[in-house]
C-alpha cells in the first residue's frame, strides 16, 4: 500500500531536495546560493520551488547569465526566484 506524505512534509522534502541541488560547480554560483538557501529557500511556495527546480536544470553558465544579466522571463514564479537570487527583493 502506498502512503502519501502530508502537504507540509512534501514541501519540506522538496525544500531539502532543492537545498542539495543548489550546490553548483561554479564558485560564483555556489556563493550566490549560500545566501539564497539560508535566506529564501525555506519560505518558497510550491510554484517557486518548481521554478527553482527548472532553473537548476540549466548549466551553470546559462543560469549565471540569467541571474547576472537581469534578463526578464515570462513566468512569474521564475521571475520571483531570479529576483531573490539577485538580491533585489527589498528593492521592489
Amino acid at each position: 500500500m502506498m502512503t502519501t506524505l502530508p502537504i507540509s512534509d512534501t514541501h519540506d522534502v522538496a525544500v531539502k531536495r532543492m537545498e542539495w541541488r543548489c550546490r553548483r560547480g561554479m564558485l560564483e554560483m555556489d556563493l550566490l546560493f549560500v545566501d539564497f538557501v539560508s535566506q529564501y529557500l525555506p519560505s518558497l511556495n510550491d510554484a517557486q520551488i518548481v521554478a527553482l527546480d527548472q532553473l537548476l536544470d540549466l548549466p551553470d553558465n546559462q543560469l549565471w547569465h540569467l541571474v547576472s544579466e537581469g534578463n526578464d522571463v515570462s513566468d512569474r514564479a521564475t521571475t520571483e526566484v531570479l529576483t531573490m537570487l539577485r538580491g533585489e527583493v527589498n528593492k521592489q
